[in-house]
């Protein structure tokens, strides 16, 4: 089963002052960190490049692990995050390796530039996704390879790079018009250096880290196009070449590298904030890993292929999906958000206060102020109770919300890799059940539930309230394993979906209870399934809620499967807001 072979990480990061060897800096903010493996690359590869066009990653080229007759790769192939598959395209004309960062995109046609193939090339050829079809373009003047490239503006900015006759990283920075198919030589860089990664946040450039021999440095170098000119920025924390680097919220995050090849690659993740110009150094990633790509889709960070050894190096196929989730503001650790995290804030108002720096998620932006109090009242006045899921063992399901810690019941087990977000709960359909105290009176106001399922058997229950007029909130129609609601049914009847979720794959499944619409809505996966045709009303009820069984504890309504991350707001969420808690 798919759930068994996933190896899913997750890092809790909420204000942690990291300091020692790696110099005094602070995390960005409270948030949640979740590797998650992915569908394996079909081609083990490093050194390759890779670009994102509508959606979809291109890996190109690379090499072979190093003693199994190595060699250039012309191979081309499209990954889906949506779909989590694979697709050959068609390969590259030119074979190469030794491009991590040698690739741009313009105009939904991605550039690659440069490269070795037992020389250093300065050929540049276009790859239209749409056709699937290469064409050569105009040469780059100055030959070099393990040069950067970024694209600002539908120019192609090309970067540094080695010489091709000595390991010295050159400073040469020269700009492509795929328009014109032309090029031109701009301001060189401050520091010549090799295997760097660059790129744009706010139109400027900023190339980092890098070689100018053999080994690494910490180098940060800032360049605007509008004036041309060169900046020297704050060194990184690690100084690393070959890695990963992406643009998340204005920030970036570089992932991994090495020193050099001669040794074992970084597990380091550092974010660099360009408007503070501060480096932060956030907890490790789960794999060692040089000389392999990284891109976003979605806001989420995709690490494919590289390598996780020096020399002798062998070549990766997998990828790893980062989610970066951010964490309920519970600054004074007391497992409420409550006014005491309010006035913590206000403490810190104007501040770089990293633990109230949450707003605009996920990764803020280097201040306490507006954008943080809007995150932080989303908290107070929504989100009421969220089971995790995620212990490792003991008998406490904890609310990391509020005050509704539940018990288990019989002996469901704790999974703590195995779920969709982090770890999960397993329930064997006999009699292990989840019991809170939480109340939350339908006849007052909105209400939606959410949680990620992965089940088999129909006629059971997801989420129930208890009390004379409570019933299921979440379930599964008998006949067909169809998502349901039995939310005042007494007197208005269920609500069913045509949504089968008993096909053991992961789904978010979810309710949603409209006071101003007086209907029941019913979404799995982020989707509307099912909405009520007339008025519904909300019985009262005074009763808490049962996780993976019915009000009364039927025998047939124990469920049975995995479940995860279940959350209870006190208003009706909109489609938009439960499509983004289902990504």
């Amino acid at each position: 089963m798919k759930w068994l072979n996933d190896y899913r990480i997750r890092l809790v990061l909420v204000g942690i002052v990291i300091s020692g060897f790696w110099g005094i800096t602070s995390v960005c903010s409270a948030v949640e960190y979740i590797w998650t493996q992915k569908a394996d690359m079909p081609t083990p590869r490093w050194t390759h490049t890779s670009a994102v066009v509508n959606g979809r990653i291109y890996v190109i080229g690379g090499y072979t692990s190093e003693g199994e007759g190595e060699r250039s790769l012309s191979t081309v192939e499209e990954y889906d995050p949506a779909t989590n598959t694979w697709t050959r395209k068609t390969d590259m004309p030119t074979a190469r390796c030794d491009f991590n960062g040698s690739s741009a995109v313009v105009d939904g046609k991605i550039y690659v530039i440069s490269g070795w193939d037992d020389i250093s090339l300065s050929i540049v050829e276009e790859y239209d996704p749409v056709t699937d079809i290469w064409t050569r373009k105009a040469d780059m003047p100055t030959r070099r390879w393990m040069l950067a490239t970024v694209a600002v503006e539908g120019k192609i900015y090309v970067i540094g790079g080695y010489s091709p006759s000595a390991w010295v990283g050159l400073k040469t920075v020269e700009v492509y018009d795929p328009k014109t198919d032309t090029w031109t030589r701009k301001a060189d860089m401050r520091l010549g250096v090799a295997l760097l990664n660059a790129r744009v946040v706010n139109g400027k450039i900023y190339a980092i880290g890098g070689r100018p021999d053999l080994k690494s440095r910490t180098y940060v170098q800032e360049y605007d196009p509008d004036t041309d000119t060169w900046t020297r920025k704050t060194d990184m924390l690690v100084g690393t070449s070959q890695m990963g680097s992406v643009v998340l919220g204005d920030k970036i995050i570089v992932i991994g590298g090495w020193l050099w090849s001669m040794d074992s690659p970084y597990k380091a993740v550092q974010i660099y904030d360009p408007e503070t110009d501060i480096w932060t150094r956030e907890a490790d990633v789960p794999f060692w890993r040089a000389a392999f790509t990284a891109e976003v889709v979605n806001n989420k960070i995709y690490a494919i292929g590289g390598t996780n050894r020096p020399h002798p190096c062998p070549a990766t196929s997998t990828v790893y999906e980062l989610t970066i989730n951010p964490q309920p503001p519970d600054f004074n650790g007391d497992r409420k958000v409550d006014k005491a995290d309010m006035h913590i804030m206000v403490d810190h108002w104007g501040e770089n206060y990293s633990l109230c720096d949450i707003g605009p998620t996920p990764l803020g932006d280097g201040i306490v102020d507006i954008q943080d109090m809007i995150v932080l009242a989303e908290h107070l006045y929504r989100l009421a109770a969220h089971w995790k899921l995620d212990e490792t063992d003991g008998t406490i399901a904890y609310d990391s919300f509020g005050d509704y810690d539940g018990t288990l019941n019989g002996n469901p087990f704790w999974q703590p890799t195995g779920g969709m977000i982090g770890g999960a709960l397993l329930f064997d359909g006999i009699d292990d059940y989840v019991s809170t105290p939480f109340i939350l009176d339908p006849a007052k106001g909105s209400l939606s539930v959410f949680a990620w399922v992965y089940c088999w058997t129909p006629g059971q229950v997801i989420i129930s309230q208890t009390g004379e007029f409570g019933g299921t909130w979440l379930g599964i129609d008998p006949s067909e394993g169809k998502l349901m609601t039995g939310f005042s049914d007494q007197y208005f009847g269920s609500l069913e979906s045509e949504s089968v979720i008993t096909d053991v794959q992961w789904h978010h499944v979810g309710f949603v209870y409209d006071m101003d619409s007086l209907h029941r809505l019913l979404y799995v996966d982020g989707v509307l399934v099912a909405e009520d045709a007339t008025v519904v009303s909300g019985m009262p009820s005074d009763g808490g809620l049962y996780i993976g069984a019915s009000k009364d504890l039927d025998t047939a309504s124990f469920f049975s499967g995995f479940m995860d991350d279940v959350r209870i707001y006190n208003q009706a969420l909109t489609t938009e807001e439960i499509t983004a808690l289902a990504q």
